[in-house]
């Protein structure tokens, strides 16, 4: 994924998307973790689901392990979770734009947030039957990419797709309402879900928009069930072991697939 993006930049619009149950907050849970862990600062909006259920799925993904099996250690890792910089809006469903507008900015100017994730858009925005739905969601996503732009942090925002065959990938055009969010975005990562046509079928992340250099491509990806992470999948005749290694206390991805091992922060330089 670094070696496709080019590492996390303040100040741009990242939209992901990917079919209904795939796997989307998962995902963005040990995404978000991983570079927390690197000291960026994050702030949470899920409206989709409780706080207490994000960040129990956060802390098995920290610990690297079930704390149904290891409940003994559950206060170690907890401890060492508490001191990432990790925030919380007290949001969960349909909420007023501005007031989580205003909650953000706080949160910036408070924390110094480098990192927003809105999980998801369809859940905060509700279903407001006074306004056109499409129209709504233009005006939420520009008031987005306007905050990513004024408050030099990047922004994630987590949509569902428009309905599709499922035999169908999803693309840019699957983004759920207009094209305004593919447009504004900087970035645009899909989790396309192929298990849904096939037995043998497998879960991948897309790179479709990449605004910083224009490269994009697929990583393959494998989900651990006891420690909730995704991880790069394995090439056949791979001799490195992909997960966690003594000492460590998260995932590192195999080299041989993407050229580097965590998602990294990008030189402010090079973006400029």
């Amino acid at each position: 994924m670094n070696k496709l993006l080019k590492g996390h930049r303040p100040g741009e619009l990242t939209v992901f998307t990917g079919p209904t149950g795939s796997g989307k907050t998962t995902f963005m849970s040990e995404y978000s973790l991983d570079l927390a862990m690197q000291g960026v600062s994050t702030l949470w909006g899920s409206f989709e689901i409780r706080n207490v259920r994000l960040a129990k799925m956060m802390l098995t993904q920290f610990a690297q392990k079930s704390f149904g099996e290891y409940l003994s250690e559950f206060d170690h890792w907890a401890d060492k979770f508490e001191n990432l910089p990790i925030y919380f809006m007290n949001f969960y469903g349909q909420e007023d734009l501005k007031k989580v507008i205003d909650t953000m900015s706080h949160a910036v100017y408070v924390h110094d947030i480098q990192h927003v994730i809105i999980d998801n858009l369809q859940f905060m925005m509700g279903m407001d039957t006074h306004m056109d739905r499409f129209w709504k969601q233009d005006l939420v996503v520009s008031a987005f990419r306007k905050f990513a732009s004024v408050n030099n942090c990047h922004v994630t925002l987590v949509m569902h797709p428009r309905k599709e065959k499922d035999s169908d990938m999803l693309q840019n055009a699957s983004i759920f309402g207009g094209v305004k969010a593919s447009q504004e975005a900087d970035n645009i990562l899909i989790l396309q879900d192929r298990r849904l046509t096939s037995q043998r079928g497998k879960k991948f992340l897309q790179v479709t928009k990449n605004r910083f250099d224009g490269e994009i491509g697929i990583m393959p990806i494998e989900f651990d069930h006891d420690t909730l992470c995704y991880s790069k999948k394995k090439l056949k005749d791979s001799k490195k072991h992909v997960g966690k290694e003594p000492g460590k206390d998260h995932v590192e991805f195999s080299e041989e697939i993407t050229g580097e091992q965590t998602f990294q922060i990008a030189d402010p330089e090079e973006s400029m």
